[in-house]
């Protein structure tokens, strides 16, 4: 799927007063050649950085990494740096309001476990999914093709959504305010829920002797992988994850936001775009990270949030559009407001 495909050409339609990020690349040779060295430069950095640091740890490193790949990205066009940090600063600054927290989900109310199992139990005849799966296609201590298949999705969630803001930054600014808006509304959405409503996945189930044996496989799967800090940082009580804030998912609501977002302007790709959450959905209940109905209410908020979020950001648009107009309009003529006034 190429990245035209999914994001229309730059317009000068948008927020009214915001000027619009175009790529505008110059087309000189040595204008590219800067450019590509910038990018190879900032692509040995990441590599460099996870090698002898490791994975990200922070909201921090990451806001750092894909704000120097934009700058990278936009050497030798007419976007000035200082664009990349000013509207990307406020975007991973309520994220990491929001990192913080989240790490109160569970403290105030007790963690919840039997309504999901339950749910669970009555949609697929009695057997929790996560427990039917990792009997059929779970051996322990060996990865499968489809451990590292579930893995790799799994972990897309800390990254796919914001390669998709950086890429609508760069291609379509006025919709990545749209994106952002979203992403933080359905993020929100989802710690309000935490908060009232923590819950228990199916992993600590088992491990509290609530529903039969299952592995905590994403952990597994980073000593695979030889990434010892992994498990540390993307799971359990790591800084990007709280294990009772499991109502709905997070890692489901995502993808489904993404689908929903770019569904109208991809209509050759929508079948392979329905993969994604779907690809989720089957990668978050085999390693036993989330029961069906997480996954199901996530999908619920994400459309929720979509269409609410799209409805207000649209009359938001039209009424400073509206404004806008009336303050750009010329003044009467002397002589017409003459002739109105008689």
């Amino acid at each position: 799927m190429s990245t035209s495909e999914l994001l229309p050409r730059p317009t000068n339609a948008g927020i009214p007063g915001d000027p619009v990020v175009s790529p505008a690349v110059d087309s000189r040779p040595d204008r590219r050649l800067q450019r590509r060295r910038w990018l190879i430069a900032w692509l040995v950095a990441v590599v460099v950085f996870v090698i002898v640091i490791g994975v990200p740890t922070s909201r921090p490193q990451i806001f750092v990494i894909i704000c120097l790949g934009l700058i990278a990205s936009s050497v030798g066009t007419d976007t000035n740096w200082k664009r990349v940090i000013i509207d990307f600063l406020p975007f991973y600054a309520v994220l990491a309001l929001y990192d913080f927290l989240r790490a109160s989900a569970g403290k105030w109310l007790e963690p919840h476990a039997l309504p999901q199992i339950r749910i669970d139990q009555w949609l697929f005849g009695g057997t929790v999914p996560t427990v039917r799966l990792q009997r059929a296609l779970y051996t322990p201590g060996v990865a499968h093709i489809w451990d590292y298949a579930s893995f790799a999705v799994y972990m897309t969630h800390f990254i796919v959504p914001f390669v998709v803001a950086g890429l609508l930054w760069k291609y379509q600014h006025d919709r990545f305010y749209r994106y952002t808006a979203l992403f933080v509304g359905l993020t929100f959405s989802a710690f309000v829920t935490y908060a009232i409503y923590p819950a228990v996945p199916p992993w600590m189930a088992s491990q509290n002797g609530q529903i039969q044996p299952t592995s905590k496989i994403i952990d597994e799967m980073w000593t695979h992988i030889g990434l010892s800090n992994g498990s540390n940082v993307f799971s359990g009580a790591g800084h990007f994850a709280n294990p009772v804030a499991a109502v709905p998912s997070l890692h489901a609501a995502y993808t489904m936001l993404i689908v929903l977002f770019f569904w109208k302007g991809a209509k050759r790709w929508r079948p392979l775009l329905v993969l994604y959450p779907l690809g989720m959905a089957f990668a978050l209940v085999y390693t036993g990270e989330h029961y069906v109905i997480d996954i199901l209410l996530g999908w619920a908020y994400a459309a929720t949030v979509f269409v609410v979020g799209s409805k207000a950001f649209d009359t938001w648009q039209s009424r400073d559009a509206a404004a806008a107009s009336i303050t750009e309009s010329p003044p009467l003529s002397p002589t017409y407001a003459d002739q109105g006034a008689g």
